[in-house]
C-alpha cells in the first residue's frame, strides 16, 4: 500500500518581487518567515558563514545567533549542497542565556575551485528561521550567492498560492497555483517539486484567455512522496524565478 503524508509549510510563499529592493536570498525569505519562535520583531537572527582550507578541501563554519528568546528551544542547522545533491544536519538547544550555535562541517573539493550552498535554521516545529546563501572557494573566500535580476523572470506574476485541497472522492492534495498577469500571448512556465536527488518538474502555459494553472500533488496513497522538505517552485521557459515555497511532508 502506497504511504500518505501530511504537510506544513516552513515558510510563507516568497514571490519575485521579494528580490525588486535586494539580491540576496537570506532579506527575500525573511519576509516569510511563519516560525512562532521568533520574537516579533524583524529578522532576530543573525547568521554568519567563514571557512577556512582543510587538506583538499574546506571547513565551513555556520553560525547562528538569535535575539530575545523568552524559553529554551532546540533548533537545526541545515546545510544543502544542491549541486552535490547532499544535505548535512546538526541539532542545537538554545537558551536566552547562550543562544548561540556553531556547525562545522568538511566538504572536500575534489580538485574543483568552489561550491555553494544554503545554509539554513529551523526551529523545532521546522519551520525556516533564516537562511543564508554563500559560494565558497578551495582559499577559504566566502560571498554571498547573488541572486541579481538575470535569475528573475520579467513576467508579470499574479496569483501564487499553494493549498491542501481534498478531491470529491475525499483524497487529500496539496495544489500550487500560479497566474500571470498583463499576457498578451501565451507564456511557459514550468512548476517543480525538488528535494535532495529528486526534481519532478511538469510544463505549463498561462494563456491571456487562462492566465492561471494549477498542479496537484497527492498527499494519499503517493508512493512517489518521501518524508523531508521539499521546494515548490515556479520558474518561467528560461528558468528564472517566479515563486517558491518551502513545505515539510510527514507520514500520516
Amino acid at each position: 500500500m502506497a504511504p500518505s503524508f501530511t504537510v506544513h509549510h516552513a515558510v510563507s510563499m516568497v514571490r519575485k518581487e521579494d528580490f525588486d529592493d535586494t539580491a540576496l536570498i537570506s532579506e527575500a525569505f525573511a519576509k516569510h518567515i511563519v516560525s512562532s519562535l521568533l520574537p516579533a520583531r524583524t529578522r532576530p537572527v543573525r547568521c554568519t558563514i567563514d571557512a577556512e582550507p582543510c587538506g583538499t578541501g574546506v571547513k565551513l563554519r555556520f553560525s547562528s545567533h538569535i535575539d530575545g528568546l523568552d524559553s529554551a528551544a532546540a533548533v537545526t542547522h541545515r546545510l544543502v549542497f544542491v549541486d552535490r545533491e547532499e544535505t548535512r544536519i546538526s541539532v542545537h538547544r538554545i537558551t536566552p542565556e547562550n543562544p548561540s550555535a556553531t556547525s562545522e562541517v568538511l566538504v572536500l573539493l575534489d580538485g574543483t575551485d568552489r561550491d555553494y550552498c544554503h545554509a539554513s535554521v529551523y526551529d523545532a516545529e521546522e519551520r525556516l528561521l533564516a537562511v543564508e546563501s554563500v559560494v565558497f572557494n578551495h582559499e577559504g573566500k566566502v560571498r554571498a550567492y547573488p541572486f541579481t535580476s538575470q535569475y528573475v523572470s520579467p513576467l508579470t506574476l499574479g496569483r501564487a498560492e499553494l493549498h491542501e485541497i481534498q478531491s470529491d472522492d475525499g483524497r487529500k492534495m496539496l495544489r500550487f497555483t500560479v497566474g500571470l498577469s498583463d499576457l498578451k500571448e501565451p507564456e511557459k512556465i514550468v512548476i517543480a517539486l525538488q528535494a535532495t536527488g529528486i526534481i519532478d518538474r511538469t510544463e505549463f502555459v498561462c494563456t491571456p484567455e487562462e492566465p492561471e494553472v494549477h498542479r496537484v500533488i497527492p498527499l494519499d496513497a503517493n508512493a512517489g512522496l518521501a518524508p523531508g522538505e521539499w521546494v515548490v517552485i515556479a520558474v518561467d521557459d528560461q528558468e528564472r524565478f517566479l515563486a517558491q515555497s518551502l513545505i515539510v511532508i510527514r507520514p500520516r
